[in-house]
Parts: structure tokens; C-alpha cells; sequence
């Protein structure tokens, strides 16, 4: 089955260049130990904690006490 527009097809296998060809996948540029460590993780989850509240009131429970 091809597909209905030509200019999405991939190119056959000789026309294909080397890193369509031969790279392995997912290889490039990184930087090492990029993500957040875990003591940033904890300490932005508790600063988002403190900001809760302990048992939030439910958007329509106002609503409900004046139809009763």
C-alpha cells in the first residue's frame, strides 16, 4: 500500500542518509544529570503542600446549603 502523498513516503533504503540509515536511535547531544535532584523535588513538592489546604470546600456545597 503506498501512501496518497508521495512527499510523506520514506525514501527507499539507498537513498536514505546515514543517520536515517545507520545511527541508532535517540543518540545526540545531552546534558548529563539534567534533571532536578531529588532534594529540589522534595523541597518544591513541600512548598506546593503548605499552600493547600487541609479539606477543601467543594466548588457547589455553597450552592447546596441555600437550596435547603
Amino acid at each position: 500500500m503506498s501512501a496518497q502523498k508521495s512527499g510523506r513516503q520514506s525514501p527507499p533504503p539507498e537513498g536514505q542518509s546515514g543517520p536515517q540509515l545507520h545511527d541508532v536511535p535517540g543518540t545526540g547531544k545531552s546534558i548529563p544529570n539534567a534533571a532536578p535532584s531529588d532534594e529540589h523535588a522534595k523541597q518544591s513538592s513541600d512548598q506546593a503542600l503548605a499552600g493547600l489546604q487541609s479539606n477543601p470546600v467543594h466548588p457547589l456545597e455553597q450552592a447546596a446549603r441555600e437550596k435547603l
